[in-house]
């Protein structure tokens, strides 16, 4: 308790002192925690934009973690609080002796949504725990409730349930809504795509799990890791293709009441039950498959089931609803981000809680607890609407950000796409995958996401309906106009098909301002992510650099790459995060792909960032303008030793060793800073680093590509580095004080050996070679880089900078002044006096443009788990 408190006080007293001075040294060992370490709302904090929810710590190591990696068992196993039984209590008031008009509550997990709106005002509050007749309070908390109409107050829980059906079906259709929802539908595309393959389905043969799994490659690999992961993902293979057939089953019943489909999918039910207690049923996905099915065809199907299949289905729902219930309650809610408990399971534990609320009694629980946990922590983990997973994972979540809230918002008459989080999320669809365009290159994965698939357009289809965001709508008739087809390619995926959504909602997209509209340059300051562009209007010639710098680190699927960048042209890479993503934790995906020499940011004598959430970085300020953009990021705490024992755990587990061979060593990086300048657009793009160590060392330039080899060519004054694909260029001049020891390679530090992902047919395809570049210094405490980007077409001749005196370098028409010395000042300028904008940075940032000043200081980003 004393440790948490330490930690909001310091938390605190960061954030009161952000104003008295221009740059902050943060210290904190991590910013976030995979386990809730703090409170919320934060001590002294101010919330103006949505009703408050209460949240508090788990006590002790209650409702750990749980295993480190999938269909791994933890040695470590703590008792968790009974999820029957009152473990916590809260009281709440604006007196602040907390005497007079005390709200006082009980739960069973650590938060509480009040019943009623928060009156404007300062509020405080206490949450304890409760064992047996012992109650241990918090300390006093207080927080300040500004006035605005317009926040978020969705209905609490004992209002919505009230409205829940009786009847069935009331999760896919309400019963009462049922034939107009047919009728309706008699002429959509989405149907024909339902009918069509429930019909191939009809005549396609039953699984056998035992029969056609294939296991024969799996004794092979050289650890129990590496043979877990296979067998998942052939298991997965089998019992995923059959999930699928008989969702559509279900699906094309309700479009129909045919019971054709009712029959079919019944007996794969219950050919897939049997599959229970086999081996080779392996992965954490399963229980919610078969909670899924059950419940789908007992509310779908209920006026044709049998008393005894009523009986079979609900007992597979109370029995895998159970075992998930008890895994989430004090658990989940305290959790960073619970990767596949996130992405799909809560969904589909929270429709299966509804459909059988009233006829199982455990259900009253669980739809409190469900719709209690998406008001206290969904739809994402911050306000700014980012993805720390980056894109290839947010698009698994695609379902569920859009279905639960579909669901309640049906239910109460409420809308809850007013969440703001969805404006910003609606804006990360947007900047960190604009049309055609490859991902930012955040997040695992990231390499297969090419250009925006079937779902993401989905998703950004049934934002720009439900929030009126006629940017999104210009994103879909954008794509959409080049590939009509692209949502149906999506259709029946398991994570992100929306085909059912759009039978549903059939709001048509809005008209306004679209992308040709937006600014060139966005910042998600609390995910820790900047897209800059050059073109909205002809996507085909945008030149774009995404960045990264975040608080999240490089847990769960985020890759440890603070302060690096990509580039773009034409919605293709240049230089860009290389490295494949086999699987979570072997060699090459945590060597090559994961750790940060894979990435275009800096090694100190080789070394990376830490793997966790200790190895963070952060965005201290950041301006958008129409003439110059501009982003810090600070990386100075990411550095290191690993020392998240999760991730060390992991390691173990999958035979890895953190140690100076592969690239993880004590610490001796004191400042990195990097400085990131969007010079008019993202065509050129001027970077500064601020590098300092406790000692002398190496420091490690690094970029890579993933389309084609870079060329390298060493000048007197700076080494030009050149990045090309199919139509586009990236031309980066690198400028030190130094003379500068330059590699290139196309080997990765660890092969990248395809052991784990066969196509169909059985066969593994090898995994492409990537291209590395380093340039490092002699040894040196203080280490200043300059790099110019320009981006442009193959055709086109790229703006060259000319260094016109030791700190002065002319690139078009921008001037730039800086200090490239070791022990010169940090600082910096660049001005385009035609435009008449510039930038000077001297510890503050002071940005002139169209005749206004902007001065920017750092800003410690809100942040609460």
């Amino acid at each position: 308790m004393k440790n948490r408190i330490c930690i909001i006080l310091l938390l605190s007293l960061i954030v009161h002192n952000v104003l008295a001075q221009s740059t902050i040294k943060l210290t904190d060992a991590t910013l976030m925690h995979e386990m809730r370490e703090t409170s919320s709302p934060l001590n002294n904090a101010v919330i103006s934009d949505r009703n408050v929810s209460f949240m508090w710590p788990l006590k002790d190591n209650t409702g750990a973690r749980g295993s480190a990696l999938d269909g791994v068992e933890s040695k470590t196993r703590h008792k968790k609080p009974d999820a029957n039984k009152v473990n916590y209590k809260l009281r709440f008031s604006q007196d602040p002796a907390l005497e007079k008009d005390v709200v006082n509550a009980e739960t069973s997990w650590p938060f509480y949504n009040p019943e009623q709106v928060l009156s404007p005002g300062i509020w405080y509050w206490q949450y304890a725990y409760v064992d047996g007749d012992k109650t241990e309070w918090s300390e006093k908390l207080q927080f300040t409730v500004k006035d605005n109409p317009a926040k978020f107050c969705p209905p609490p829980y004992s209002t919505v349930i009230k409205k829940l059906p009786t009847n069935h079906p009331r999760i896919l259709v309400f019963e009462s809504e049922w034939d107009s929802f047919i009728s309706q539908n008699k002429q959509a595309q989405e149907r024909e795509w339902y009918l069509g393959r429930a019909d191939k389905v009809l005549k396609t043969k039953l699984a056998n799990l035992a029969n056609d799994i294939d296991t024969s490659k799996v004794a092979g690999l050289d650890n129990a890791v590496k043979r877990n992961a296979l067998l998942t993902r052939e298991s997965r293979r089998i019992i995923d293709r059959e999930e699928s057939n008989i969702e559509v089953l279900v699906r094309a019943y309700v479009l129909t009441k045919d019971k054709v489909y009712y029959d079919a999918a019944m007996k794969r039910i219950e050919e897939m039950v049997s599959w229970k207690n086999s081996p080779y049923l392996v992965g954490d996905f399963n229980q919610a498959t078969l909670l899924s099915l059950s419940s789908m065809a007992y509310d779908s199907f209920y006026s044709l089931l049998s008393d005894s299949q009523k009986q079979m289905l609900l007992k597979e729902i109370k029995e895998n609803g159970s075992k998930i219930f008890n895994h989430f309650v004090n658990h989940l809610e305290n959790h960073i981000a619970d990767n596949h408990n996130w992405q799909m399971n809560l969904r589909i534990f929270t429709m299966a809680a509804f459909a059988v609320y009233g006829e199982l009694p455990e259900a009253a629980k669980w739809t409190e607890y469900s719709y209690n946990i998406w008001l206290a922590r969904f739809p994402g983990l911050n306000a700014d609407g980012g993805w720390h997973n980056g894109d290839s994972y947010f698009h698994v979540n695609i379902r569920t950000l859009v279905e639960v809230p579909y669901f309640y918002s049906r239910l109460s008459g409420y809308d809850f796409f007013s969440d703001p989080w969805y404006k910003g999320s609606a804006m990360y669809v947007i900047y960190q995958q604009p049309p055609f365009s490859k991902s930012g290159g955040n997040g695992s994965s990231h390499q297969n996401v090419k250009k925006p698939n079937g779902p993401r357009l989905a998703y950004a289809d049934a934002l720009a309906k439900l929030t009126n965001n006629t940017y999104l709508a210009d994103y879909v008739r954008t794509i959409s106009g080049n590939e009509p087809e692209l949502m149906k390619k999506g259709f029946m995926g398991k994570a992100g098909d929306l085909s059912w959504f759009r039978m549903q909602c059939q709001k048509q997209l809005p008209r306004g301002k679209g992308l040709e509209s937006l600014p060139l340059s966005y910042v998600f300051p609390q995910t820790g992510l900047a897209s800059f562009m050059s073109d909205w209007h002809n996507l085909s010639k945008n030149a774009m650099l995404s960045f990264r710098s975040s608080p999240y680190g490089s847990t769960s699927h985020a890759l440890a790459n603070q302060n690096a960048f990509n580039t773009f042209y034409g919605g293709k890479s240049l230089f860009y995060s290389s490295g494949h993503h086999i699987s979570f934790t072997d060699q090459h995906s945590i060597y090559s792909h994961r750790s940060t020499r894979a990435h275009n940011t800096i090694l100190v004598n080789g070394m990376g960032q830490k793997i966790g959430t200790e190895g963070y970085g952060w965005i201290p300020r950041y301006y958008s303008g129409s003439k110059i953009g501009y982003v810090v990021g600070d990386a100075s705490n990411a550095y290191g030793e690993v020392t998240s024992s999760l991730w060390l755990e992991r390691g173990r587990l999958s035979e890895l060793e953190y140690i100076p061979e592969n690239g993880w060593d004590k610490n001796h990086l004191k400042t990195f800073r990097r400085h990131i300048v969007q010079l008019g657009s993202a065509d050129l793009i001027f970077i500064y680093d601020e590098l300092e160590a406790d000692t002398d060392v190496n420091w490690n330039y690094l970029l890579h590509t993933v389309e084609n080899p870079m060329t390298v060519e060493e000048k007197n004054y700076f080494v030009h580095i050149k990045a090309t694909n199919a139509d586009g260029v990236s031309d980066a001049y690198l400028f030190s004080s130094d003379k500068l020891d330059v590699e290139e390679s196309n080997k990765f530090f660890y092969p990248a050996i395809n052991w784990l992902r066969a196509d169909d047919k059985g066969h593994f395809a090898p995994y492409k070679d990537h291209w590395h570049f380093t340039a490092t210094t002699p040894k040196k405490k203080t280490c200043r880089f300059a790099t110019v980007i320009s981006t442009h077409h193959q055709k086109d001749n790229g703006a060259v900078p000319q260094l016109i005196s030791n700190d002065r370098i002319q690139v078009g028409e921008w001037i730039i002044k800086l200090s490239l010395s070791s022990g010169g000042k940090t600082t910096f300028s660049v001005e385009n006096k035609k435009e008449n904008v510039s930038l000077v940075y001297d510890d503050t940032t002071t940005i002139s443009e169209e005749g206004k000043t902007t001065v920017l200081k750092d800003m410690v980003p809100e942040l609460e788990i």
